[in-house]
């Protein structure tokens, strides 16, 4: 059955119903988007972050916030023209008795000024009334807690500066969460801006290398390389920039910027008092196939710079004794470059570089050899085939021309010890916590770089989850030297030694300063960790140390069954949350080298020694030998 078509004159009353409907839905929605003056001035925080690109607003001028309230008015008013048709705006403004001529940006104008009633001069009137009660309550700089660590270490010397050049009063909340700067408005902005700058640039340094060791003579191709693997290692932490033959360093924290310059000073210098040793078999030479290749360290460091080769050789020895009886070996200095030895082997050099340590006034009486590997990171200079295979000594001779960055990883697997079918001590567990001499004693200097002098290091006995206080070990470690011994086709490099250790009587200022350090460590978050790292300070008669590293050791001591003791570490890095562990070798199970005569060269047990020492850099994590 077919519907009949409506008459005119319901068609006219039905579309005169819809439109009225229609009408009122439109005015509904035209009023939610209705806004205020506060509205507008609640967006300046969200607004000025946008334009500057930081989460902090920096206290607007008032000429600029009028000008940014403006701006978002325009955009408030765009949004209301979009939306709506001109239709639905003549009949919003017909409901509110205004005039309902002109194009849509007319009606838009005439909604605001008219019905919203902001006007142009009422929104000046509405900001200058915010910049009057902003003179009465002045302005609040939230603090995280790294600002907040970073003025406590200054004092109120900063502030107290502030305060006299801007003439404003400024206030640090109970909390140290809040910064209030009151006074002139305009006072208070530059006293504000000024000590952003001032925070900023903290973190932004130059790092003058030549102050912390000797400098490496890297190309600048190579120096740039190393800058480059530093900031993949710290990722956001923090950045290294080469510039123009400067440095700088910055960090997500002051504390990340302080390891980003302690990396670069790594990696672009050296220590004055390390040695490098290179052992080439006479099998390799003939097999003339020495070459590098990639040298992965057994634990990622995230916050450091560490080389990236190592030295191989295809050939294999028939022994490692033959090896010790039959090589050519190459010295290398600090400064210098690699040169053959001639007329002595490893054994013999290595005792003559105990006897050269310990006659340059140091008086060393503390004597280790770590196993581990000696890695490199190599300038090519551009060179493609620079990775194909050498012989030995010419392979040698250009990395001394091309001054190599070398360091010593100790990172060992200690399965072949732990497990072995010789006698075991008790393992025990120990915190420890080691302290770097910094540069200046001033109290009010809280972060510096640690040079490479003198250090504390303390030993504290852990039991059952306690920590015994009152037996600390706390030692004072001067002096240091090292030399490094890479040998190629050997399964391990081995690493000595040689410093000198004097015992240090706990204080009262010392304990106190451990209990703090300590306390610190146990916070869940890791943040109070790295803070302690750079924040921890000792102050003795003989110098300022910061606290640079923290580890908590288990101790395995193991005596071989040719009466040489294996003493097996291991690591837990608390600070990076990093696990490895290390192998030690001494001459005897109670050794500890602080008898002068101990290390007098020449001894034939000492040759013994040695020559065992070498031998089991050879062996492979396996079963232990005699």
């Amino acid at each position: 059955m077919a519907l009949r078509p409506l008459s005119p004159a319901l068609a006219s009353m039905a579309a005169k119903v819809a439109g009225t409907e229609s009408a009122g839905d439109a005015n509904h929605e035209i009023d939610s988007m209705r806004f205020t003056a506060t509205d507008l001035l609640r967006q300046l925080p969200a607004h000025f972050a946008q334009l500057a690109g930081h989460s902090e607003l920096s206290a607007p001028s008032l000429s600029r916030t009028v000008e940014a309230v403006t701006q978002l008015r325009k955009q408030r008013a765009a949004s209301v023209q979009q939306t709506f048709s001109q239709p639905q705006l003549k009949s919003y403004l017909r409901a509110h008795g205004q005039q309902v001529t002109g194009a849509k940006r007319v009606l838009v104008e005439r909604i605001i000024n008219k019905v919203w009633g902001l006007t142009a001069d009422t929104l000046r009137a509405r900001c200058a009334q915010a910049e009057r009660k902003a003179d009465r309550d002045g302005i609040t700089m939230p603090l995280n807690r790294e600002v907040a660590e970073q003025l406590g270490s200054q004092g109120r010397g900063l502030l107290d500066t502030l305060q006299r050049e801007f003439q404003v009063n400024i206030v640090m909340d109970a909390e140290g969460q809040a910064l209030r700067i009151t006074g002139a408005m305009h006072n208070a902005r530059a006293a504000l801006s000024t000590l952003r700058d001032k925070l900023a640039s903290d973190r932004m340094v130059r790092v003058d290398l030549g102050r912390h060791g000797l400098l490496r003579p890297l190309s600048t191709t190579h120096t740039s390389i190393v800058v480059n693997y530093i900031n993949q290692a710290f990722g956001e932490a923090g950045t290294a920039v080469y510039f123009d033959s400067e440095i700088f360093a910055r960090g997500h924290l002051a504390s990340d910027s302080l390891d980003v310059q302690q990396a670069l000073v790594d990696a672009l210098t050296e220590p004055a008092n390390s040695t490098l040793f290179v052992v080439e078999p006479h099998q390799a030479t003939d097999a003339a196939s020495t070459t590098i290749v990639p040298a992965v360290d057994m634990v990622s460091r995230p916050r450091s710079f560490v080389p990236r080769h190592a030295f191989y050789s295809a050939a294999s020895p028939e022994s490692p004794t033959s090896v010790l009886d039959s090589h050519t070996l190459f010295r290398r200095d600090p400064g210098g470059q690699i040169a053959r030895v001639d007329n002595t082997g490893i054994v013999e050099e290595l005792q003559k570089w105990v006897a050269q340590c310990g006659s340059a006034g140091a008086s060393p009486n503390c004597l280790s050899f770590n196993l581990g590997q000696v890695m490199f990171d190599l300038d090519r200079a551009g060179d493609p085939l620079f990775d194909r295979l050498h012989r030995p000594s010419d392979l040698l001779s250009a990395i001394g021309q091309r001054a190599p960055l070398f360091a010593f990883s100790n990172h060992v697997s200690p399965l072949k010890w732990l497990h072995s079918q010789s006698s075991a001590a008790a393992a025990t567990r120990q915190l420890r916590l080691e302290f770097r001499e910094l540069e200046a004693s001033d109290p009010q200097v809280a972060q510096l770089l640690p040079v490479y002098g003198s250090k504390l290091e303390v030993r504290i006995a852990v039991e059952n989850g306690r920590m015994d206080f009152d037996h600390a070990e706390i030692s004072r470690i001067d002096g240091e030297h090292t030399a490094n011994v890479a040998i190629l086709q050997s399964e391990h490099d081995v690493q000595a030694r040689l410093c000198r250790r004097r015992p240090v009587e706990p204080t009262a200022e010392l304990a106190l300063a451990l209990q703090r350090c300590t306390k610190l460590l146990t916070e869940p978050d890791n943040y109070g960790q790295r803070q302690a790292r750079r924040h921890v300070h000792i102050d003795t008669d003989w110098g300022r140390f910061s606290l640079v590293a923290v580890e908590l050791d288990g101790v395995t001591q193991r005596l071989l069954r040719n009466g040489y003791a294996a003493r097996v570490l291991q690591t837990w890095n608390t600070v990076d949350d990093l696990r490895y562990s290390s192998v030690e070798l001494l001459p005897t199970q109670n050794f500890d080298a602080r008898a002068p005569e101990a290390l007098l060269p020449g001894a034939q047990a000492w040759t013994d020694f040695l020559r065992y020492l070498l031998v089991e850099a050879f062996e492979p994590a396996s079963a232990l030998g005699a």
